[in-house]
């Protein structure tokens, strides 16, 4: 099938996953940089330690990236078939190297308990096997241990609920598109962003129940914005006024968070209110020229983007594993310090071991699942006009 690919971003997803991917490792060297890099852990934690805002940054483009895609062909009327189709086709996207970490991340917590007693493996039963494979886990969370066997992959769930209620979801954001105006559209979705605040205000962070609230509002917010996106006359001068707000928002986020560190010395709630500015940058990245969009737009973060999916659910288990052959074998064993430095030095390489998954898996599968609809969606240029170096037709069901 074919549809809409905005190049910048595709480009900010592979940010958004190394983002996650540097958090997991500041966390985890907290001690190490405190005792011997005190400063350099002071100057990067306010950035690194807010990895976890990638995720949100994730949830926030899905809905945007689908509305551009599927809603000139959801939007009119819910059709079993069409929804079936558009299920199945998510479903190529993300399940089978979803499956294939699952069960590679499995058998390896058990590996590591076995000969280094360093997982906590939880109950790795059947029945987590089944919650994990049908993406269900943060809808029917286990009473003890993780719920997912790849951390990250508790996200995946949520994402399965956010395409579930697509089809529906499309019916009326289509309808708003149709019959409102993009400043409108802009103000709903800033609207959609504060049941998301207020429980991020009334509970101090994003975990625990509020996942429910990050998917929808987020998913939500993102769909809003590709309608009002397509609302736009999109001037050449419009186009660079957005370019030069992306890389403003961008100065600012980062800005923010430091800014927020300084005053508390801990991240606060409103440190993760961070999320809001996802808002503008995406609308910005979708409609703008400039410098910024150049660079994400460039060939080498087009193929990050592409590799991010797998980038972000491998990385967690590689990063695992690294740590405890380093740790706990004395051939490879380092002391923390010389560990911390070659984890640094690993992370390329979990780059590339996601490269060889998006390329020789994750790819080849994509398109024998898709190749197995019988009628597929007729081509469509989408919601969002773009001009031809920003937007072109390519394959990503």
């Amino acid at each position: 099938m074919r549809s809409q690919h905005i190049r910048a971003l595709t480009g900010v997803r592979f940010f958004a996953a190394l983002w996650v991917v540097l958090y997991h490792t500041t966390r985890h060297n907290q001690a190490v940089l405190l005792e011997h890099h005190p400063d350099v852990l002071h100057l990067v934690y306010p950035f690194t330690g807010a990895g976890t805002r990638g995720v949100d940054l994730f949830f926030m483009l899905s809905g945007f990236v689908l509305a551009l895609n599927y809603m000139d062909r959801l939007g009119d009327r819910l059709e079993p078939r069409a929804t079936g189709r558009f299920l199945w086709l998510r479903l190529a996207r993300i399940w089978p190297l979803y499956m294939l970490v699952i069960v590679g991340a499995g058998l390896l917590r058990l590996i590591r308990n076995e000969l280094w007693d360093s997982a906590p493996v939880g109950p790795v039963t059947w029945t987590n096997l089944l919650r994990q494979a049908l993406m269900v886990q943060m809808w029917f969370p286990p009473e003890h241990g993780p719920t997912s066997w790849v951390g990250p992959a508790w996200s995946l769930s949520a994402e399965w609920l956010a395409y579930l209620m697509f089809p529906v979801l499309i019916l009326f954001v289509a309808r708003a598109q149709r019959g409102l105006r993009a400043r409108t559209l802009l103000v709903l979705a800033c609207l959609a962003m504060v049941p998301l605040i207020v429980g991020l205000a009334q509970r101090g962070d994003l975990g625990g129940p509020v996942w429910i609230l990050r998917i929808v509002c987020e998913f939500v917010t993102g769909m809003l914005l590709c309608a009002a996106a397509s609302r736009l006359r999109l001037t050449p001068r419009v186009r660079r006024a957005a370019g030069f707000g992306a890389m403003l928002t961008v100065v600012a986020g980062v800005a923010w968070l430091y800014v927020v560190r300084e005053i508390d010395g801990h991240p606060a709630w409103w440190s993760r209110a961070i999320v809001v500015l996802f808002v503008p940058l995406i609308f910005f990245l979708a409609i703008g020229t400039g410098p910024l969009h150049d660079l994400l737009a460039s060939p080498a973060l087009v193929l990050g983007g592409g590799i991010s999916y797998a980038l972000y659910l491998v990385h967690s288990p590689m990063l695992n594993l690294f740590r405890d052959v380093t740790e706990f074998t004395g051939v490879f064993y380092l002391a923390p310090r010389p560990r911390y430095y070659a984890e640094l030095l690993f992370i390329p390489v979990i780059i590339v071991a996601a490269w060889v998954l998006y390329r020789f898996f994750e790819e080849p599968v994509r398109k024998l699942m898709r190749g197995m609809l019988d009628t597929p969606f007729a081509r469509t240029r989408g919601p969002v006009p773009a001009p031809p170096e920003d937007l072109r037709m390519d394959e990503r069901g």
